[in-house]
């Protein structure tokens, strides 16, 4: 029977610590407001620079490429017209920059898939901010209807608006501002 009366007595306990958490968390996140909607645009923004830039590059590069296959053809045609030592001399110098140019635009192309891996991460990294806003917006509601008496209807209202907030791919700051204003907070 102690061990019922500790037990119930640690998890009063519990949940008054996290009624001092939620209280904590509640006005800095009234006061930032406009942190993670402005971290989140800034993110997008760089995600679309990211995706522009990167396609940009691509198409330079595979026009290099091509043209440096060009260069290649061509260089094997002129050399196979037995040209003098020295003009064979420089048709082998320029095969050989060739050949080392095609070396780079493979590297280029690696580091180019890294680049996309940078959006990649930039994505989650959105993702995890969504979330956070979600998990925040749950929080805010669920403390305020634990600390309002409200009716079993009203409790479901305001969780059904909730919900279909929190359905949708993205949450707009504005909507989550309004909800939280008709909330009083």
């Amino acid at each position: 029977m102690k061990e019922l009366e500790e037990i119930i007595k640690e998890l009063i306990s519990n949940v008054k610590e996290l009624e001092n958490v939620i209280e904590g968390i509640k006005k800095p996140v009234s006061e930032s407001s406009q942190l993670l909607p402005e971290t989140a645009k800034n993110i997008e923004d760089v995600m679309v620079f990211l995706e522009q830039t990167s396609h940009t590059i691509m198409n330079y590069l595979e026009k290099v490429n091509e043209n440096s296959e060009s260069i290649e053809k061509d260089v094997e045609f002129l050399l196979s017209l037995s040209p003098i030592p020295k003009v064979r001399e420089r048709l082998e110098n320029i095969k050989g920059k060739n050949q080392e140019n095609l070396k780079i635009l493979m590297e280029l192309y690696t580091h180019m898939s890294f680049h996309d891996l940078a959006g990649q991460q930039l994505k989650t990294v959105l993702q995890v901010l969504e979330n956070i806003k979600r998990t925040l917006l749950d929080i805010i509601v669920s403390h305020v209807a634990a600390g309002k008496n409200l009716k079993a209807e009203e409790v479901s209202g305001i969780k059904g608006k909730v919900s279909e907030l929190l359905s949708q791919d993205r949450i707009n700051q504005e909507d989550v501002d309004k909800l939280l204003e008709e909330f009083g907070l």
